[in-house]
């Protein structure tokens, strides 16, 4: 398994403290060995030191013969581990061991009877460790002084016996040494010291198999923790590993995962803490989202289109309405491509930082496009977000108002231009005959009699589209209206050489409606029949009998109405289109249409150019309505 970084730290310092536990157990030993182990070589040789004053004692009580005690003492300095000598009083060497070679040893150095000797002397036992040059050199060198004392003599005596002391050159002591010195007595007077010296060299050799065994068990129990450190450093970084998976989990998306938090330690608190940072954050998200999908739900539901765009010009947003209101197939996100005209108001905004408004046509369809920047806390531009609206009936009603009002003031400058230029010659009297003057009146007349007919026609269709004009509905029968047309158009056909079909049933049920506004759509719809039509057209006045309905149709054979103008056939001063020249008010159909639906019936028209048209309105039966 691959470990990581934590592990390996953790390892480190576990496996660390122990090596360096062992390093400085090592360190410590070396450095505070040599002095212990000095103290135990003082406390070993003191002893030993005692022992051989009671056996320089016993020789002077005579207890012990000086033949005995001279190969006793001085034989070997293996038996005593050290280096022995028997000075008197005065520092001169009596008795000194021999090394394990058989070597004779030298006789005491001066600078260790001289700064070891005076304690001796007053009944102390003296100790030493270090160098031998660390001592002052005080007392007597030479073996010649006089002795005056019994006990000095029986010294002497010992010595004599020894055969040392004359021949003896002073032992060579080199280095740091341990060195004892215990007084010899007799009768309560010191009469003498037992001196024992040796190397520290030597005191280490002995203990170096301690040593080794000491350094070798640090270290071989320094190798024995390494597993006992991995197992504590993989216990300890186990639950930081995991930790870690679970927050790589949780950033990929899945916030249900949780980290082991019943451990009561530390790391137990740290994974309840990143299970209730997942629990929030997952709360958060869901409120993220939820409010996100009502966001978007409310766009996607917005009959106006919405475009967002970054501050690079990608596009972020898209609604469905707008690739209704471009015309785009659905889903189209390129809208680089397909609406580059729309795209550049976005742009226009993203450059200047400014908002931007703008309506554009998009075939028959008025855009007003609506663009504002977005912005940080800190100004700095992030995007923008505009709006699209589709104004095409605000437009065309715009333009039926311009229109309404150029038609309204065309139709009525027209009358009053005629009646001025023929007003101003009566007033200035250029008609002179009363023949000139009664056309002048019958002009007038006429177009004052237009004038009123176009704006009574104003005011009805104003009334009708106000609710205010007076539709009463009863039931009556459609028979004597339609007959009564007959009679009319009969004569009027005659009149401009055009044939008048009537091509009705001689029975109609009764039907539920006004007589007089169904007689007043009859009268429009065939005066514009027999006015577009040309001489030798033919007009139809049909009625057929459709379930609860009667179906009444007024065709014509005159110039007809282009597809694009169809729509608009209803609209108010209608005139004005190119293909109905300029005859009539251009209000007759508007009117009719307006009473049909007041009435609640129903009025559509069917027309091919340059072939003919037909009106259709229907009247509900009296017996369907009941």
């Amino acid at each position: 398994m691959r470990r990581g970084g934590f592990f390996r730290k953790t390892l480190v310092l576990v496996y660390g403290t122990v090596a360096l536990f062992a390093m400085l157990i090592v360190a410590i030993y070396t450095a505070i060995s040599p002095q212990l182990f000095a103290r135990n070589k003082i406390d070993d040789l003191i002893p030993k030191g005692q022992i051989i004053a009671g056996y320089i004692e016993s020789t002077l009580r005579g207890e012990i013969s000086t033949a005995y005690l001279v190969p006793l003492i001085g034989r070997s300095t293996a038996q005593w581990e050290a280096t022995v000598w028997v000075v008197d009083s005065e520092g001169d060497t009596l008795i000194r061991t021999q090394q394990t070679d058989g070597r004779r040893v030298g006789r005491l150095p001066a600078s260790l009877a001289g700064a070891m000797l005076p304690t001796v002397l007053t009944g102390e036992i003296a100790t030493h460790i270090g160098d031998q040059k660390d001592l002052s050199t005080s007392g007597k060198e030479t073996s010649g002084s006089q002795r005056t004392s019994r006990t000095s003599d029986v010294l002497s005596n010992i010595a004599g016996q020894s055969e040392q002391s004359a021949l003896a050159t002073e032992e060579d002591l080199s280095g740091s040494i341990v060195a004892v010195a215990v007084p010899i007595t007799f009768f309560g007077e010191v009469v003498g010291a037992v001196f024992m010296a040796q190397s520290m060299t030597e005191i280490m050799s002995g203990m170096q198999a301690l040593s080794d065994t000491i350094t070798f068990s640090v270290l071989l129990i320094a190798l024995l923790l390494l597993p006992m450190a991995l197992f504590f450093a993989s216990r300890i970084s186990r639950p930081v590993a995991q930790m870690r998976a679970v927050a790589l989990t949780m950033a990929g998306g899945d916030l249900t995962a949780r980290a082991d938090d019943q451990r009561r330690d530390e790391f137990g608190e740290l994974g309840g803490a990143l299970n209730f940072l997942s629990a929030e954050l997952g709360s958060t998200i869901s409120s993220l989202e939820l409010e996100r999908n009502r966001l978007q739900s409310l766009i996607n539901g917005l009959s106006e289109g919405v475009i967002a765009l970054d501050e690079r010009g990608a596009t972020t947003v898209v609604n469905p309405a707008v690739c209704g209101l471009l015309g785009l197939p659905e889903g189209t996100t390129d809208l680089r491509a397909a609406a580059a005209d729309v795209l550049a108001v976005f742009d226009e905004a993203l450059a200047s930082g400014e908002s931007a408004r703008r309506t554009l046509w998009q075939g028959k369809t008025a855009l007003h496009i609506s663009v504002s920047p977005l912005t940080r806390a800190d100004g700095q531009l992030t995007g923008c977000v505009g709006i699209l609206s589709d104004v095409t009936s605000a437009e065309r009603l715009e333009q039926t108002r311009r229109d309404y009002v150029a038609n309204v003031s065309h139709e009525l400058r027209t009358p009053l231009t005629a009646m001025r230029a023929l007003i101003e010659p009566l007033r200035d009297g250029l008609i002179k005959t009363e023949e000139q003057r009664q056309q002048t009146y019958d002009v007038v007349l006429r177009e004052t009699m237009r004038l009123t007919r176009l704006v009574s026609d104003m005011l009805e269709l104003s009334r009708l589209q106000s609710g205010k004009a007076s539709l009463t509905k009863s039931v009556f029968s459609p028979g004597p209206v339609l007959g009564l047309i007959r009679e009319t158009y009969s004569a009027y056909a005659e009149d401009y050489q055009q044939t008048f079909v009537y091509d009705v049933p001689d029975t109609l049920p009764d039907v539920l409606g006004n007589p007089d506004r169904t007689q007043q759509v009859l009268i429009a719809l065939l005066d514009n029949a027999f006015k577009y039509s040309a001489e030798g057209g033919t007009v139809t006045l049909s009625a057929v009998v459709d379930g609860g309905v009667i179906r009444v149709t007024v065709r014509d054979t005159g110039i007809g109405i282009s597809p694009e103008d169809l729509p608009h056939v209803f609209d108010r001063f209608y005139k004005a289109d190119k293909s109905h020249g300029g005859k009539g008010t251009g209000l007759g159909l508007a009117i009719a249409y307006e009473i049909m639906k007041q009435l609640g019936e129903e009025m559509k028209v069917d027309s091919v150019l340059g072939e003919g048209s037909a009106f259709m309105f229907t009247l509900h039966t009296a017996a369907q309505n009941n």
